[in-house]
């Protein structure tokens, strides 16, 4: 006849509440370490690519100023570049402009697209992006 050993009491009352509440921090602690880190990659990858784009809008904008020596047409030509490169980039009139040379002077701004840093109120101004760009075309 098989041997059995001898039956352990359980515990009663024992559902696993302990192990949920751990896991449940666990997964919140996470979740906000994910959001925040996804915040600040995206402000990161803006701000380099508003500075890049920045840098070509300048050269657009002294190539054009070059052929035509007419400010209005520089600044239209920066802003199309801009745009191009993505629609929600803005230049600003207050930091546009040329020098006697042809070096072009620029300020760009753009909101990088955050889940909670640009929502709210005060921390929004931390994924706006602007970047001073210079360039000078040498045709």
């Amino acid at each position: 006849m098989p041997r059995l050993s001898p039956r352990r009491p359980t515990p009663r009352g024992d559902d696993g509440g302990v192990v949920i509440g751990w896991l449940t921090r666990v997964v919140i602690t996470f979740a906000v370490i994910g959001v925040l880190l996804f915040d600040a990659i995206s402000v990161g990858t803006t701000s380099t690519s508003v500075a890049d784009q920045g840098s070509t809008a300048a050269q657009e904008a002294s190539t054009t100023w070059n052929t035509s020596h007419d400010i209005q047409k520089a600044y239209d030509a920066a802003v199309a570049s801009a745009i191009a490169a993505d629609p929600l980039n803005e230049v600003t009139t207050k930091g546009f402009s040329v020098d006697p040379d042809g070096t072009v002077h620029l300020v760009i701004w753009r909101t990088a697209p955050t889940l909670v840093i640009s929502k709210w109120s005060r921390t929004a101004g931390w994924a706006r992006v602007h970047s001073k760009a210079e360039a000078r075309s040498v045709d």
